[in-house]
């Protein structure tokens, strides 16, 4: 190493920790990720402690817990992706809420010197430390959930009198996992940060649409994943008619599709929303959401696309069990008591599942509440403008609850479509050889109506975290902002 370089690292060093004080400073914008990072390290750690509960207690009672926790192991496995996959999303989209917020201080610190490398760099650990703070608080509620549900099993009897090792060093996985994938989703969130130039210090901060070369390259690669996908998914159905190795096909399908409606989820998610704000009225609420949702396309879609993916896998498990469901009993019509014990084995399937893919899609509710959230505290001078213009604080909350109920409308009827075909898709390639034929999907209702219901409450919640900001806005503050 030449000595100008010995030199110049501690300046840069210095340079960095000066940074990183500013960019870190506003812990309101971190709040949801800290969250996500702690509902993802819980679900881990309570996946991994039910793994070693049932394989200690069916080992005790002499059924071969070995083999059942290789297979709990792979399905906890499972389900852990999903959740480290919805979270690394809303993370991402969180930290590039967070850059499009700070764009006038980044680029201040342009001005003076600072490289955008090293400002990312920045936003990558402050991410790291979120993720960790996040992580390690997860562990420890984890760790408690389990250790008082060992401690009723055994003084209820429900679980046989042995030792049941609840601090294994596995549990630093999951916690680990999510440390990292938080990190790793900060340094792809703040990738604005490169597109901000040191001239943005003289004017008002305004997130930028995407460059059109990066715009035209995101648009065809989500084609060619859309396309490819549902080959593949078609594929596999037509597979499933002779055998179910059909499945297999389909899930490549479904995860290569999916990929490309995530990917060109800023052509798709504009215009659905536009005609979900059709149905919301011509009052001037209503009307000013509507713009506001037309006008900020990629703060519109990352506040939906994590709706999106919690509400699509939670459909996707349900229509493709309710339609295994349906298919089997058909088999069974004459089997009587087959029937009944089989029904009520596949309902407990079903609400198992759903319970486990909907501990993701909580993930994905927090994001939006955050998005919003961050969302208002981002436009202070636009709430003082209305303020100023005659919005009383009831019409400005009737705002904010149209504009969540917009997001969350679009989000669950897109998630719902998506999770119909995939569901009916995986029975059919799974069931297509047994029905002879093609099979009709079965729609979950209970499990719809749930879903509809929880995305009433999440525009409720998110409305009145986001209205509790916008409601004590002055106008003469607020127009005072740069």
């Amino acid at each position: 190493m030449s000595a100008s370089a010995a030199l110049r690292r501690p300046a840069t060093r210095a340079k960095e920790r000066r940074i990183r004080l500013r960019t870190g400073s506003a812990v309101r914008d971190n709040v949801a990720t800290v969250l996500v990072a702690a509902v993802s390290a819980l679900f881990g750690t309570v996946l991994v402690e039910a793994t070693s509960i049932i394989t200690t207690a069916t080992d005790a009672a002499g059924a071969g817990g070995g083999t059942i926790g290789i297979a709990l192991a792979t399905v906890s496995a499972v389900f852990l992706l999903l959740a480290v996959y919805v979270a690394s999303v809303v993370t991402a989209n969180t930290f590039a809420t967070v850059v499009a917020g700070r764009r006038r201080a980044i680029a201040l610190l342009r001005v003076v010197g600072a490289e955008a490398s090293t400002v990312r760099r920045s936003l990558a650990r402050e991410g790291l430390l979120i993720g960790a703070v996040g992580a390690a608080a997860g562990l420890v509620l984890g760790v408690g959930a389990a250790s008082v549900t060992v401690a009723i099993g055994l003084s209820q009897s429900w679980l046989p009198q042995a030792h049941f090792d609840l601090l294994s060093p596995v549990l630093l996985a999951p916690a680990a996992i999510v440390a990292l994938t938080t990190w790793a989703a900060a340094w792809a969130g703040s990738r604005g940060v490169t597109a901000v130039s040191p001239l943005e210090a003289t004017a008002a901060a305004a997130a930028p649409g995407p460059e059109v070369a990066r715009a035209r390259s995101r648009s065809v690669s989500a084609v060619v994943l859309v396309v490819s996908g549902a080959g593949l998914l078609a594929i596999g159905v037509l597979v499933g008619t002779r055998m179910p190795v059909g499945l297999l096909i389909s899930f490549v399908g479904g995860v290569l599709s999916f990929s490309g409606v995530l990917v060109g989820a800023r052509r798709i998610m504009p215009g659905l929303l536009r005609l979900v704000g059709h149905a919301f009225g011509r009052s001037p609420a209503a009307r000013i959401a509507v713009a506001t949702t037309a006008r900020h396309p990629e703060r519109s879609t990352r506040a939906t696309m994590a709706v999106v993916i919690g509400v699509t896998l939670v459909t996707t498990f349900a229509v493709a069990l309710s339609t295994y469901s349906d298919v089997v009993m058909a088999k069974l019509a004459e089997e009587a008591t087959w029937r009944a014990a089989l029904g009520d084995t596949i309902a407990v399937t079903i609400g198992v599942f759903s319970a486990l893919v909907g501990f993701a899609a909580l993930s994905a509710a927090i994001g939006l509440v955050n998005t919003l959230t961050v969302g208002m505290l981002q436009r202070t001078r636009e709430l003082g403008l209305l303020r100023a213009l005659g919005f009383s604080r009831g019409r400005l909350r009737a705002m904010i609850l149209i504009e969540g109920a917009q997001l969350t409308a679009g989000a669950i009827v897109f998630g719902l479509m998506l999770g119909t075909v995939y569901g009916w898709a995986a029975a059919q390639s799974l069931l297509g050889s047994m029905a002879h034929g093609v099979v009709a999907p079965s729609v979950p209702w209970p499990v719809i109506g749930v879903v509809v219901g929880a995305g009433i409450l999440l525009t409720a919640v998110s409305s009145i975290v986001a209205t509790r900001r916008a409601g004590v806005v002055s106008p003469v503050a607020a127009l005072a902002v740069e």
